[in-house]
C-alpha cells in the first residue's frame, strides 16, 4: 500500500523444531539399539526416515513462514506448497488476544488471536516475543483511529 511502512516482522519461534528433533533423536537411538535384527532394522530405518522427513518439513515450514505488522495492516504468510495468507487492515482491528502455556511463558512463544470487525478470527501460532507484537499492533491501530479523529496527529 501506498506510504506504509514495515514497523515489525518475525518468523515462527524455534520451539516448533523440538517435537521433530526428539522423536527423530528416539528413533535414532532405537534404531541403533535394534541394529543387529535385520527385520526390526528395516522397520526402525524406515520410521527413523519418516521422522527425518518430518524434521525437513518443519524446516522448510520455518523458512517460508514470516509475520509482520506495518503502518496499515497485519500480514502473515506460512507454507511453501500449500500457502495460508493473512492480510488484516489495522483499522478492523477490535482485538487482540494473547495465549500462552507455562512453556510458552518459559520460552517468550505464544499465540495471538486477532479479531476484526464482523467477527472475523486468525491466530497467529508459535510467535516469538507475542507481547511485543501485540503492542505492536495495538501501537499501530492506535494511530490509526488518532488519525482518523484527529487528521492533523502525526505518530512520532
Amino acid at each position: 500500500m501506498s506510504d506504509e511502512q514495515l514497523i515489525h516482522q518475525t518468523r515462527l519461534h524455534p520451539v516448533i523444531f523440538a517435537k521433530p528433533l526428539v522423536i527423530t533423536a528416539v528413533m535414532g537411538a532405537l534404531t541403533r539399539a535394534f541394529f543387529a535384527t535385520p527385520a526390526l532394522r528395516t522397520i526402525f530405518l524406515a520410521l527413523l526416515a519418516l521422522c527425518a522427513l518430518r524434521l525437513a518439513w518443519q524446516v522448510l515450514f520455518y523458512i517460508t513462514s514470516e509475520y509482520g505488522v506495518t503502518s496499515k495492516r497485519v500480514l502473515g504468510k506460512t507454507g511453501f506448497i500449500r500457502r495460508d495468507s493473512l492480510d488484516i487492515v489495522l483499522g478492523k482491528v477490535e482485538a487482540v488476544r494473547l495465549h500462552q502455556n507455562l512453556l510458552g511463558r518459559i520460552l517468550n512463544y505464544g499465540e495471538l488471536e486477532v479479531t476484526g470487525t464482523g467477527g472475523t478470527e486468525e491466530v497467529l501460532r508459535f510467535i516469538p516475543n507475542p507481547l511485543h507484537f501485540r503492542q505492536c499492533i495495538q501501537e499501530q491501530v492506535w494511530n490509526i483511529t488518532q488519525r482518523e479523529t484527529n487528521p492533523a496527529f502525526e505518530s512520532g
